[in-house]
């Protein structure tokens, strides 16, 4: 298998879920808010939000910061994490200007929280169209494993299929292009 972005999978699967995009949502639009306003904001229990915040934190999307007796989360990507900043700008943009539900930008999160699909994707960029076989070829993954992940990709309006022969779509949603932008960041 080619390498693949082991930052943007784990960044996409820790992002792909409802409870987390609710806890960057709030800390998006008022930074600086605390576990237990976050937990008022969303509506969830101070411990869940506890762990949200972590892992979003983890993957370098928001910085706590100690003020007085208490921490506040703000929105202020890790430099260290090439992946984030730009991540961030589009989520913000998501969840604040458009106001897209969870559940639409977890599945456009979902099609990048496989190592296996970072390969294909990247792939088929490189390639514009190429036939399953050679896509198996070039990746390493199973006809069988590649055709899954193909149809999760396909089902997200990222790919086509013409006969045997699948292409990378024009999309137009910023968060998918943005992800896809990703997909030649080069890790440290």
């Amino acid at each position: 298998m080619n390498s693949y972005h082991p930052t943007l999978w784990r960044t996409c699967r820790a992002l792909a879920n409802v409870k987390r995009l609710g806890c960057l949502k709030a800390v998006l639009a008022e930074p600086a808010l605390t576990v237990g306003e976050v937990a008022g904001r969303v509506g969830i229990a101070e411990n869940h939000v506890s762990e949200c915040l972590r892992a979003l934190q983890a993957r370098g999307l928001i910085q706590a910061r100690r003020h007085s007796r208490w921490v506040q989360y703000v929105p202020v990507p890790d430099p260290l994490v090439p992946c984030a900043r730009p991540l961030l700008s589009a989520l913000r943009r998501a969840m604040l200007k458009e106001n897209r539900p969870a559940a639409a930008l977890v599945s456009a999160l979902t099609a990048f929280t496989h190592p296996r699909r970072i390969v294909i994707m990247s792939c088929l960029q490189k390639h514009r169209s190429i036939s399953a076989e050679a896509l198996a070829r070039l990746t390493g993954i199973s006809v069988t494993a590649l055709y899954r992940h193909l149809g999760k990709l396909s089902a997200r309006g990222l790919l086509a299929a013409d006969q045997e022969t699948w292409c990378a779509v024009t999309v137009s949603d910023p968060l998918l292009m943005t992800l896809l932008g990703l997909l030649d960041v080069k890790e440290e």
